[in-house]
């Protein structure tokens, strides 16, 4: 092998060892974006459902449930807070679903990028 040969084979090595190290780099941004927007998904889901929480508390304990109106009253209360906590629930299963698509997406590229 001359001086040369051992160049164009350093070099080549130099460019995919390159190229692999940019495939990573790709794989570890969208990794750290899917796992971000999970977490934000998180953080602001737990915050309706407090909130929500919070306005049940203070239903359950502003209204007169002694009477068939108060009763009534928080009853529609407790239908329409069940709701959104289902709607709540609902998008973050969406945004879970999609997230999970995508880190098995990205495990694959991680494993084919790896050998």
């Amino acid at each position: 092998m001359t001086s040369g040969d051992s160049a164009e084979a350093l070099a080549a090595a130099r460019h995919s060892l390159a190229a692999r190290d940019a495939e990573l780099a790709a794989a570890d941004r969208a990794l750290i974006a899917a796992v971000a927007e999970a977490h934000a998904m998180a953080v602001e889901s737990i915050g309706r459902i407090d909130t929500i929480a919070s306005d049940v508390e203070t239903a359950a304990t502003g209204q007169p449930k002694d009477s068939p109106a108060g009763a009534r009253e928080l009853s529609r209360h407790l239908v329409a807070s069940n709701r959104e906590i289902a709607a709540v629930v609902s998008e973050a299963k969406a945004v879970v679903d999609a997230k999970t698509v995508a880190l098995r997406e990205l495990t694959e590229r991680y494993r084919s990028t790896l050998g």
